[in-house]
């Protein structure tokens, strides 16, 4: 039975925040990353290795990951493989140039460059959350 008296609001049954975990090896793009989407409603969890970023998986319901491609220790294509075993149906979006995209092996699902700015990844988790 749910727990919801007489006098609730629609405000005071609040639906969980979409989690995106952000991995890559800049603590500034961690930060802009982490600053754009949680002002757009999402939790954040950042990694700075896809080693740390596989542990959080573990630990933490993720909706959507976004990760970089090149990153010491396990470069980004290995991670988005890994996360796909992990978990099938979490969106990948990966920050990587157009020359690279091809490299990957179709585990991710939409690629961002860097240069198109936070808003561009606010909008794509936003679409990538709505399949």
């Amino acid at each position: 039975m749910c727990a919801i008296s007489p006098t609730s609001t629609v405000a005071d049954v609040r639906q969980p925040k979409p989690t995106v975990l952000c991995v890559d090896d800049s603590e500034d793009i961690l930060l802009i990353c982490r600053t754009v989407l949680e002002s757009g409603g999402y939790d954040v969890l950042t990694a700075a290795n896809g080693p740390e970023g596989l542990q959080l998986l573990k630990e933490h319901s993720v909706d959507v990951a976004v990760i970089d491609s090149v990153m010491p220790g396990m470069c980004g294509a290995d991670l988005a493989r890994e996360i796909k075993h992990a978990a099938a149906n979490i969106p990948v979006i990966m920050f990587t140039s157009s020359e690279r995209a091809h490299e990957t092996g179709g585990f991710v699902d939409s690629y961002l460059s860097k240069g198109q700015g936070p808003i561009a990844l606010r909008k794509l988790v936003g679409v990538l959350l709505q399949r």
